[in-house]
């Protein structure tokens, strides 16, 4: 679920994803699976510790990681995500779930997720959504306002994430958001929860320190019993 930027930073990923919840009561991970359900093998890219794996039927996911620290589901490729070790056409699925922002060289990414998704093939894409909708996310805009604006490697994977996949021959089937949310019980949740956005990449990874600082300053201002955090995620879905 990361581009393995240092130690511990996928167990972060699942622990922030697992900790979130939508108004429905339902969560990113099963909610980033569910457009792959059907697929016949589902390719899982910069996996992390790989909990989509426990959304998909058995035998039917596949995780890569340039890493590949001590995974928790099995069977996981330690490889490159722009040098796949599969054959042309190899997978029916491929998810890439909050890592598109921070990976390099993206055109080559595409050429070979083109090149190992089947024709026909699922395509799913989940970032962070950078636009206040709803009213939890408008009352801390003036808070969170400079969250996203730097600190991204690419920056247009979050805005316009759709004429990127279809720039890259892909057909964009589906754009949906969910404004998922993180508890945030106290002052001591608030300053944890800035230091692992970012590593879970749900927040840019280079976000400036001075940021830091003062999101954590609001926030712990904020924390209470019953107070969450917005996190909103887009899902998109595109057709190889």
């Amino acid at each position: 679920m990361t581009d393995g930027a240092g130690p511990g930073d996928d167990d972060i990923a699942e622990r922030v994803l697992r900790a979130a919840c939508s108004p429905d009561g339902s969560g990113p991970v099963r909610w980033a699976a569910a457009p792959l359900l059907t697929a016949g093998l589902v390719l899982d890219l910069c996996c992390g510790t790989g909990p989509l794996a426990d959304e998909l039927p058995a035998g039917r996911w596949l995780g890569v990681d340039p890493l590949a620290r001590n995974p928790l589901r099995k069977p996981v490729l330690r490889a490159s995500p722009w040098s796949l070790p599969l054959r042309a056409g190899a997978v029916d699925g491929i998810a890439l779930v909050l890592v598109l922002p921070g990976l390099p060289d993206l055109d080559a990414l595409f050429a070979e997720i083109r090149r190992v998704l089947r024709p026909g093939g699922t395509l799913v894409v989940v970032v962070p959504s950078a636009v206040t909708r709803s009213a939890a996310e408008l009352r801390l805009a003036p808070l969170l306002s400079r969250v996203h604006r730097s600190g991204w490697l690419h920056r247009s994977a979050l805005d316009q994430t759709g004429w990127l996949l279809a720039a890259a021959d892909f057909a964009v089937l589906s754009d949906d958001r969910v404004p998922f949310a993180l508890p945030l019980p106290d002052a001591a949740a608030a300053h944890a929860l800035v230091a692992d956005l970012p590593r879970a990449g749900v927040w840019p990874p280079d976000l400036p320190e001075a940021v830091r600082a003062r999101v954590a300053a609001g926030l712990a201002r904020r924390a209470g019993p019953g107070r969450t955090l917005p996190i909103p995620l887009r899902r998109l879905v595109a057709r190889r």
